[in-house]
């Protein structure tokens, strides 16, 4: 029975491992290989990236990425609906169902400002958190946001496993749990989680948010 449990446990920790570096295309987990690239360089060889890729080529932000930064990455995904959210407030500031807020429609100031908001200074790994929230400040000097640890359960065939995962909040006003109980909470704070966690590139770090998580961290909020 144990052997089966042991088997089980090293099946999980290998199918954690194969998502945590989904994101390198050739070279599997190779680390080391990795130590060796530029943040930029890192970011430039996934397929997920590309877009992302391409608005730092677009802002001239190469060289910001590869400084002595952690970047906490969108994903080509999180590109695409930071554009849909900008569209319905595009459509519903001009109301016209008809214009589309495009790649194209991004400045160069604009394209920096939302990705400032991904850009800390240093690297933030997890030994630099904890289970308490810690308030960081990001290369807009927003100082704004959350950065901690939260516990992520994981159950396959009945076997429990637990590891951390880095969590990051976008703060509006005040944090959800200060809002005054019986008061309507009308700019809730954004949670995002990280993905891919601690690429430790040649120049910084890198941690991948979820798919799902807005460029610029940004949501449209209607009347």
């Amino acid at each position: 029975m144990k052997m089966i449990q042991l088997l089980l446990l090293l099946l999980l920790m290998i199918a954690g491992c194969k998502k945590d570096n989904y994101l390198v295309n050739s070279g599997g987990t190779d680390l080391e290989r990795i130590r060796k690239m530029s943040s930029y360089d890192f970011l430039k060889e996934s397929r997920a990236l590309d877009t992302v890729v391409m608005l730092i080529d677009k802002a001239g932000m190469k060289t910001e990425i590869n400084g002595d930064i952690t970047f906490f990455s969108p994903t080509n995904v999180g590109v695409t609906n930071f554009l849909a959210q900008q569209t319905i407030a595009l459509q519903r500031r001009t109301n016209n169902e008809n214009l589309q807020f495009t790649f194209d429609s991004l400045s160069v100031d604009s394209i920096k400002f939302y990705l400032r908001r991904h850009i800390f200074k240093g690297v933030i790994d997890k030994n630099a958190l904890g289970y308490t929230k810690k308030l960081f400040s990001n290369s807009n000097g927003e100082g704004s946001y959350y950065i901690s640890l939260e516990k992520y359960y994981i159950d396959v065939s009945g076997i429990r496993s637990t590891t951390n995962r880095i969590l990051l909040r976008r703060i509006f006003g005040i944090p959800d749990e200060d809002v005054p109980a019986g008061t309507e909470n009308k700019e809730p704070d954004y949670y995002s989680y990280v993905q891919t966690s601690e690429v430790r590139t040649a120049t910084g770090m890198v941690h991948v948010l979820d798919a799902s998580t807005n460029m610029g961290f940004y949501i449209y909020r209607g009347n």
